[in-house]
């Protein structure tokens, strides 16, 4: 009996499979490649949109919240210009009326409380692990001291910062005269406006994927905010008011029996009002 012949592939249909498999290949990688790219660039510019604009509203909150009402003494704003290696490093202190970020545990009643009024601080320093950029700090005091400006928890809000610039508008005028450091106690009063500008770096994925992304790229950012005290907020701190709390109201004859004359609403008696130092 005769033997059948084993065929086997010739070498153009090797080379056609060959080719198959490597439009197939191509295909896989040139989408996982797409595929990078754009999560890379959604990766920047997320970073690029929200690390500026969230230290800047948390600044704009706080600053929004200055605590002048019943103030012992003009205690309340303090600003002084500092350096760090030549790049702007300014500190900012202030007593703010908002719900404390971090709470305190009571022992006694076992839970959370948040105080409703807070010692705040923006402070900078030298990045340990990186030696050309700066470390930007929100400190925060549970309620208030003897030492508003000292003190608290520090909580890190950026790592990579270049300058942290604050400077003070004493009053409106076409062509402001910005100063470089305030302190209410020596100047019995508020700012006019505070002006906040800082530079940042964020931190960009570089493989080429986001060149085609107009700002997706960009890794050192400026940011500049100008913020306003309001007219009433500075009239109320530079007279140092008072509310008073209102008492029980009393009957027309006791007052005449004490010899007491009764007074109007907002006059600083029991009634309410507000009184002045």
């Amino acid at each position: 009996m005769r033997a059948r012949a084993r065929r086997g592939f010739t070498l153009m249909e090797i080379l056609v499979a060959l080719f198959i498999s490597a439009m197939v290949m191509t295909s896989v990688l040139v989408s996982l490649d797409y595929t990078q790219r754009a999560v890379d660039a959604v990766h920047n510019i997320i970073e690029t949109e929200s690390a500026g604009p969230r230290v800047m509203a948390l600044l704009r909150e706080d600053l929004s919240r200055l605590a002048v009402v019943d103030r012992r003494e003009f205690t309340l704003l303090r600003g002084q210009n500092e350096s760090l290696h030549g790049a702007d490093a300014d500190q900012l202190d202030f007593v703010a009326y908002r719900r404390s970020v971090r709470p305190f545990h009571d022992l006694v009643r076992d839970r959370d409380v948040y105080a409703p009024l807070v010692e705040v601080g923006y402070r900078l320093r030298e990045n340990p692990r990186l030696a050309d950029f700066l470390e930007l700090y929100r400190r925060e005091d549970f309620f208030e001291d003897e030492k508003p400006f000292e003190d608290g928890q520090f909580t890190l809000l950026y790592d990579r910062m270049i300058n942290f610039d604050v400077r003070y508008y004493e009053r409106p005028e076409t062509d402001p005269m910005w100063e470089d450091e305030w302190d209410s106690t020596e100047r019995e009063g508020l700012p006019f406006a505070v002006e906040v500008r800082m530079e940042l770096e964020v931190q960009p994925r570089r493989s080429m994927e986001s060149l085609g992304i107009l700002g997706a790229n960009r890794s050192r950012l400026a940011f500049e905010d100008i913020v306003p005290v309001p007219e009433e907020v500075r009239w109320v701190f530079r007279n140092r008011l008072h509310p008073v709390v209102p008492g029980p109201a009393r009957k027309s004859g006791e007052a005449a029996q004490d010899g007491a004359q009764p007074q109007a609403p907002g006059s600083g008696g029991n009634r309410g009002g507000a009184q002045r130092n």
